[in-house]
């Protein structure tokens, strides 16, 4: 079949199409490209085409100077066909459409999609900030992108969107005046050069030039406040800590003290209950003695331990007597005095 048959026929298929969109028979297909539409040559590309679920036949057309479609049986019912294109090559950059067939009728077209190569001229642009890339906020800056081949259109991109030739910067020079420069302006740009003739072929990118806008207006080290901010709430940190960490000691002080004076009142009363004790018990043994008995313990001379009491055999009457000695708690602080009491049993 003739190349020039075969332009005929796809004419008047969308011709055919845009009468049934123009009567509103189908809702309108949608379609777009991932990872982008903007592609390196020998990569891949997906082309997503999305109408109402029960279709039976997708279409993907591209315009070129021979009008092809691919045709897609659906699959599934929601109404989702994917065309996958690998690898990319210059014949697969240009617009492309797409249509479904439901009912016994197609639908109308979509929205052009430009697929667009790059790589298909090995020439690399080189991209210049004139004066430089360092620029005041409201000053003016000039991207110039040159290149050793000749061409008719140079588009210019910035912080790598191109997920559609739409996001770029075209025009049929290489100058890209940017006046007044703003803070929106700042990012990392390239260039690439194209032809009329095919302007879905682009050349390589140029190298990257980052942007840079400064305010003049603003204080001179923006991060001051921050770092003061910060330094501030440091301090408070600390000082809060310090003080919970003198607090405790504080308590921890005063808990010893208190505990201290306790022991030391609590040894004082016990001595003061043994000393009255043994005072009773030596006036009852005195009552219990008979008085010759009494002159023989004055004159008998006693040598005892002054932490003890030790009772002897008097009279026909045995006394028995036993010492329980039972020293007192001791603070590491108080001295080693025994808390002594005594018990008698008389048999």
């Amino acid at each position: 079949m003739s190349p020039g048959l075969i332009f005929l026929l796809g004419l008047v298929f969308c011709l055919e199409q845009r009468i049934w969109a123009q009567h509103g028979l189908l809702p309108q297909p949608s379609i777009w490209a991932l990872p982008g539409a903007v592609i390196p040559q020998d990569s891949s590309v997906t082309i997503y085409c999305k109408g109402p679920p029960g279709m039976l036949r997708w279409q993907l057309l591209r315009e070129g100077l021979v009008i092809t479609w691919y045709d897609r049986i659906s699959q599934g019912v929601q109404g989702l066909s994917m065309f996958f294109i690998q690898p990319v090559t210059y014949i697969n950059a240009g617009t492309y459409y797409c249509g479904y067939w439901k009912e016994g009728v197609w639908s109308g077209l979509s929205d052009p999609l430009d697929l667009v190569v790059t790589g298909v001229y090995k020439d690399t642009p080189s991209l210049t900030a004139l004066p430089g890339p360092n620029v005041t906020l409201g000053g003016n800056v000039t991207l110039l992108c040159q290149a050793s081949q000749y061409y008719h259109v140079f588009n210019l991109s910035k912080d790598g969107r191109n997920a559609s030739p739409q996001d770029f910067l075209r025009q049929d020079h290489k100058n890209f005046l940017i006046s007044p420069v703003t803070l929106a302006h700042g990012g990392t740009y390239r260039c690439y050069g194209s032809s009329k003739s095919f302007p879905h072929r682009w050349s390589l990118p140029s190298n990257p030039v980052k942007l840079l806008v400064t305010d003049p207006s603003a204080p001179e080290n923006g991060y001051l406040p921050i770092v003061i901010g910060i330094l501030a709430i440091v301090v408070l940190l600390l000082l809060s800590l310090l003080f919970l960490i003198f607090r405790c000691w504080h308590q921890v002080k005063h808990g010893n003290t208190d505990g201290e004076t306790k022991n030391q009142v609590k040894c004082k009363s016990t001595n003061s209950v043994m000393d009255f004790q043994e005072e009773n018990q030596y006036d009852v043994l005195q009552d219990i003695q008979p008085e010759k008995d009494r002159q023989m313990d004055i004159q008998a001379p006693i040598e005892e331990d002054p932490q003890e009491v030790t009772y002897a055999q008097l009279h026909q009457e045995t006394l028995r007597g036993s010492v329980d000695t039972q020293f007192s708690h001791t603070h590491k602080d108080s001295s080693d005095q025994r808390c002594v009491y005594a018990t008698l049993t008389l048999s």
